[in-house]
């Protein structure tokens, strides 16, 4: 994966860590979080993978409902967070330093994968889905959530504003770093100029998933009050979900 993507998020570990931590904390966003991954999973006491997993929030939510967690990160900025995260909550997770582009696992080896914001940031995104649909087996699910951060008809110039407003409330440290923004070094991603989710869908396809679902705007039904004005009101926050098929 390309080095400026690790820089960046090796430069954007502790606000984002301190962002997680909060949300990991907030009783109600919690646990709406990890309704919304029982409900795209479908079963509990799986292995899951977590890719791109940052400071480990989605893994922590997962590990608390009592799901088996290995998660892999390209920064290991994020990944010390991660660690640190997961022993001061007494959650235990097998964390890995890795390449989603080249995954460090066997094939078919995971019941479940599941990834958060990170899709967008990676240079190959085609590759990404080709490993997560190898380490996956046959029947299971993939379920990742991500964005539209760059031609949302619902970023004007006012609600940019209230949301900038919502993210000093909440955090004045990561107001001054911005929120999952397109930075001057990921200019190139294949994210800023992608028809979202309609081109997700389309790569998973040609990967051989099956039983592709989309939910958007998630965000409104797991943050609520300032974070909601600060991190979800501009954008479409969607979720996919979909199917490793057997092989006949």
């Amino acid at each position: 994966m390309n080095m400026s993507i690790r820089n960046h998020w090796d430069t954007e570990s502790v606000t984002y860590d301190s962002f997680v931590v909060k949300g990991f904390s907030i009783k109600k966003e919690r646990e709406a979080w990890q309704t919304l991954f029982l409900d795209a999973l479908k079963s509990k006491n799986l292995r899951l993978l977590d890719v791109g997993c940052g400071p480990g929030i989605v893994s922590m939510q997962l590990a608390d409902l009592g799901y088996s967690m290995t998660a892999v990160d390209f920064s290991e900025k994020m990944l010390a967070a991660a660690v640190k995260n997961a022993a001061d909550n007494n959650l235990k997770i097998d964390f890995h330093h890795g390449d989603a582009e080249n995954l460090p696992f066997e094939d078919e080896f995971f019941e479940g994968v599941v990834s958060d914001y990170m899709l967008w940031t990676v240079p190959h995104p085609e590759k990404v889905i080709s490993e997560w649909f190898r380490v996956l087996k046959p029947g299971c699910r993939i379920a990742y959530v991500d964005g539209n951060w760059v031609s949302d008809p619902k970023m004007t110039r006012l609600k940019v504003c209230l949301s900038n407003l919502g993210v000093f409330l909440d955090s004045p440290s990561r107001c001054f770093h911005g929120k999952c923004e397109v930075s001057a070094d990921l200019q190139t991603l294949w994210s800023v100029n992608a028809s979202r989710p309609a081109d997700d869908i389309k790569m998973m396809e040609k990967a051989g998933f099956t039983d592709i679902c989309v939910r958007h705007n998630i965000q409104d039904s797991v943050l609520h009050g300032i974070r909601h004005l600060a991190y979800g009101s501009t954008n479409d926050h969607f979720m996919i979900t979909a199917v490793k098929p057997h092989t006949s």
